[in-house]
């Protein structure tokens, strides 16, 4: 039997640390398969947040805890007016269904309202998870692609609609321009610099300054010794007429 393909083995530098590019990148999950953000080499699963499924249990929890929370509310609302009533006129001398149905109110409108509540901070918790992981997955990309990446770089590495991927690559260059810029080339073709991601400009070895300096001085020298011969010949002529 062919053994199937090895793993590789959760690094110890980080949760998130691919060990192939050595990026702090998240997974994309393309079916079973889960992947590097950065580099797009096969992962082990479940060592690393997910950027197609980052934040969704929290953001499909709060949905379902807010619909909910409606229901109870609504619900309990009718059926304390309708208890209230039929036993208000069971009893018209006294104030009992009044009394029944108000607590009823009070008591489905705290259960509703703390549904709804609770289901709207747990989506807003999962919106936001969702944002920092994509954004750890566009960096990582960044990164390892020399600073410099198009919407449909993003959209096919992190496995993600084209439009969805520029509107996040735009908001970006809105909200934080000092670490993602919108550039456009002649072709006007978009792409997206990161300029923390841009590799070192290329630098001068030590040596190649030190020759370069010794010549330049070396020829200021000459040109000066220059101008002082012709200076010397010209005191000489004048002192022979």
């Amino acid at each position: 039997m062919t053994p199937g393909p090895a793993f590789p083995r959760r690094p110890t530098g980080g949760a998130g640390l691919c060990p192939y590019c050595r990026k702090d990148a998240p997974l994309v999950y393309r079916g079973v398969l889960a992947t590097c953000a950065a580099c797009g080499r096969a992962r082990v699963p479940l060592t690393a947040a997910a950027v197609n499924l980052a934040g969704q249990p929290s953001k499909v929890g709060g949905s379902v805890a807010n619909v909910i929370g409606w229901v109870v509310l609504g619900v309990g609302l009718v059926v304390a007016l309708l208890l209230g009533a039929l036993f208000q006129a069971i009893f018209p001398a006294g104030f009992f269904g009044w009394v029944l149905g108000i607590v009823i109110a009070l008591v489905a409108g705290g259960l509703g309202l703390g549904l709804v509540l609770g289901g709207r901070s747990l989506h807003r918790s999962g919106t936001e998870k969702e944002r920092v992981t994509v954004e750890r997955g566009l960096f990582a990309l960044a990164q390892n692609r020399g600073g410099v990446l198009s919407a449909l770089d993003v959209a096919q590495a992190l496995a993600l609609p084209p439009a969805r991927a520029d509107a996040i690559l735009t908001d970006l260059a809105k909200t934080d321009p000092d670490r993602v810029r919108l550039e456009v080339d002649d072709a006007g073709t978009l792409t997206y610099v990161f300029p923390q991601a841009l590799p070192p400009a290329p630098t001068m070895p030590a040596q190649q300054v030190r020759v370069a300096a010794s010549g330049e001085r070396a020829a200021a020298e000459a040109e000066a010794a220059g101008e002082d011969a012709d200076v010397s010949g010209a005191s000489a002529r004048s002192f022979r007429r």
